[in-house]
């Protein structure tokens, strides 16, 4: 499906597409332990990891966490 390096390989299926186009997206997120959901727009960029933890790059340079991801551009993603 994606030609990438390992990382990409436990991406959700919705986020290979965007990381080859550089298409805006709309990723919303909840910490865990809350019920509070945040969404964030941008264009992904690269998958990074730190330690044990993957964080989604976006092209503003804003970086997020992978784990907490609930859906993107509206599609539920599977727990």
């Amino acid at each position: 499906m994606l030609s990438s390096p390992p990382l990409h390989g436990g991406l959700p299926p919705e986020l290979h597409q965007l990381l080859r186009g550089g298409h805006r997206c709309l990723l919303v997120y909840r910490t865990p332990g809350t019920s509070a959901e945040f969404a964030v727009r941008g264009i992904l960029l690269n998958v990074l990891r730190r330690g044990q933890v993957d964080y989604l790059q976006l092209a503003g340079g804003c970086e997020l966490r992978l784990d907490w991801l609930v859906s993107v551009n509206g599609h539920r993603l599977a727990a």
